[in-house]
């Protein structure tokens, strides 16, 4: 999986270098079977903290973190982060309309504010009669926040609602939102896993 993601972001039109980061060997070795870039990491509490440690020696002007469980993942969604941060935001996200499964806490909502910024983040369907909006976990981040992230503890409201990008609003910086028609399908669990099989399988 981790394979068809590098191959689905190798699309992107913005990124000028791709790597696989991870601190696990045999993801390593799956990657180097194939000729994916990959980087082995120490122990990271999150993809964050890895693909930061990573970006640490590059030197690079806009990092973009993609999930390993994003197989579907459009590449023209990773260009909009990319121009998101080059026109001011520290940290860029995406956004898209969420019409269904608005108790599930897995889908985790974003309140916008009317510049186009992240407001907050929560697992509850907040504001309480809408309009939902559904947080796609992909993140670009621009030399401020690769500088200061890396440096802030967990805050109370992270510890509430178990999401480290409440963190980083916390400590003032601010996260624009790129708003995109429809998320691509991730893998969170093994029938998301078999779903998405099925998808590709009848996309061949």
């Amino acid at each position: 999986m981790v394979v068809r993601v590098w191959q689905r972001a190798s699309a992107a039109a913005r990124l000028d270098q791709l790597l696989v980061a991870t601190e696990d060997p045999e993801i390593a070795e799956a990657c180097s079977r194939f000729s994916v870039p990959v980087q082995l990491t120490p122990p990271c509490a999150n993809g964050t903290e890895r693909v930061l440690f990573v970006a640490a020696s590059a030197a690079a002007d806009v990092v973009v973190n993609i999930q390993g469980d994003e197989p579907l993942l459009e590449p023209a969604h990773l260009d909009k982060l990319v121009e998101a941060v080059e026109s001011g935001w520290p940290v860029a996200t995406l956004c898209a309309p969420l019409r269904h499964d608005v108790q599930n806490p897995a889908r985790v909502k974003v309140v916008r504010d009317h510049r186009g910024g992240a407001l907050y983040f929560s697992r509850l369907p907040i504001p309480q009669n809408g309009p939902w909006w559904l947080h796609v976990g992909l993140y670009a981040f621009g030399v401020e926040a690769q500088r200061c992230i890396p440096t802030l503890s967990t805050g109370l409201l992270e510890a509430s609602e178990r999401l480290e990008q409440l963190r980083w609003l916390e400590a003032g910086l601010h996260i624009g939102l790129v708003e995109v028609e429809e998320a691509a399908p991730g893998v969170d669990t093994p029938e998301d896993l078999e779903r998405i099989r099925r998808l590709v399988e009848g996309a061949r």
